[in-house]
């Protein structure tokens, strides 16, 4: 509960350790200046007023979300909503803004269990129905949420479930996504179902993945694709798209964060494996939907429903950056041919990053960039530490 103006305006104290555990809240002690081995030192947590709306799983309960900043006052640099924060004030420079949409698909099992909650009949009615429950608890959590949830229809797997919702302006993009899986979770819990983003949850079928969609707007409100689609060499797209294309490698790390994210990512499954991009093929990680000047727009299909929201438009508006600053970008048969094989593991996107591009650092930030290896480093160690029952099996 936020008691006070001053609150509001200089944030409420919380701890660093929140930005420096891993995903079973273990310490990450490789860290030297945030945690344990920094003193869980103080941070701010700032209200965003805009950002306050009901709670629908907690009656008379209210949510509302904010920035970290350091205790100085100054945003935390590692914070991933004041990194997007950042890469889109690096868009504003040059003019832009960018909208943009998650499309998740995630799993139903019953709860407690591996059971899918549904068959495996892609866009079935008669596979909706079977959870018709659930789906009207998350459509009534999605309009309090204020989330602009748009379609809910099935996959092609056992309890695989897609969901879209409207586009909106970069930062509240990324705040509806992050609700949208607490939405999922919360709704699935009511009726006995868990709702699981992993990428990939059960072998040798559909992954789930967080294709986004984004279109760059000026200063006069007008989409910046607007002329691609009559203008084969339009110096807008092949900026945007070359940006996209040569970052992918290094952003993978981004866009696919965990050891199991890379098990969705193999050929067969509309799962992109390189960095193409194209009209309208589901194979490309990057998809070019010239639809008018009203719709038109990019899919990155790379990422997996496991990526971290803010992250990934980050990611994406640096790379757009990147390949509008650039001094020179080839024409469209280089970029239509390009074809460069993206990283099949964690530990293939740790040595991506590696060898990023110095201008990412310009804008996602030099303190993020050594602050997120080290957290992926530390995630590559922790599987490397550990004996599967797989390997007990196979190998005793």
């Amino acid at each position: 509960m936020i008691k006070s103006e001053q609150a509001v305006a200089e944030g409420l104290p919380t701890t660093d350790l929140l930005l420096a555990v891993d995903p079973v809240d273990e310490p990450i002690t490789t860290l030297s200046e945030m945690g344990l081995n920094g003193g869980a030192k103080d941070l701010l947590l700032r209200p965003d007023l805009s950002t306050l709306r009901p709670l629908p799983w907690f009656p008379a309960a209210y949510l509302l979300l904010g920035d970290l900043l350091e205790s100085g006052g100054g945003p935390c640099g590692v914070s991933p909503r004041q990194v997007l924060r950042r890469a889109l004030d690096a868009l504003a420079e040059v003019g832009l803004t960018m909208k943009a949409a998650f499309e998740f698909e995630f799993r139903l099992f019953r709860q407690g269990t591996w059971e899918p909650a549904t068959s495996g009949l892609s866009y079935s009615p008669l596979t909706l129905s079977n959870i018709s429950d659930f789906i009207g608890t998350l459509r009534r959590y999605a309009d309090d949420l204020r989330l602009g949830l748009s379609v809910v229809h099935s996959e092609g797997a056992p309890g695989l479930i897609e969901v879209n919702v409207e586009p909106q302006e970069g930062l509240a993009a990324a705040d509806t996504a992050a609700l949208l899986r607490l939405a999922a979770v919360e709704a699935g819990r009511r009726h006995g179902l868990s709702a699981n983003f992993m990428a990939k949850p059960v072998a040798l079928e559909e992954g789930s993945s967080a294709h986004v969609h984004f279109s760059l707007w000026d200063e006069a409100g007008e989409n910046t694709l607007r002329a691609a689609g009559g203008n084969p060499e339009d110096d807008f797209y092949r900026r945007a798209a070359w940006g996209m294309l040569t970052q992918l490698p290094a952003l993978s790390l981004i866009y696919n964060p965990t050891i199991n994210s890379y098990k969705r990512l193999v050929p067969g499954y509309f799962a992109p494996v390189s960095a193409a991009c194209g009209p309208d093929d589901r194979a490309f990680a990057l998809r070019a939907l010239l639809r008018g000047p009203a719709s038109s727009r990019f899919e990155l299909r790379r990422p997996g429903a496991d990526c971290n929201p803010y992250l990934t438009l980050a990611a994406i508006a640096a790379s757009v950056h990147l390949g509008l600053t650039a001094e020179s970008v080839p024409g469209r048969a280089v970029i239509d041919g390009h074809n460069e094989a993206l990283p099949t593991s964690l530990e293939g996107a740790i040595a991506e990053f590696r060898r990023r591009d110095g201008a990412l650092d310009a804008v996602l930030g030099s303190d993020f960039c050594a602050h997120y290896l080290q957290t992926r480093e530390w995630e590559l160690h922790a599987w490397q530490n550990t004996v599967s029952e797989w390997e007990r099996q196979r190998y005793a």
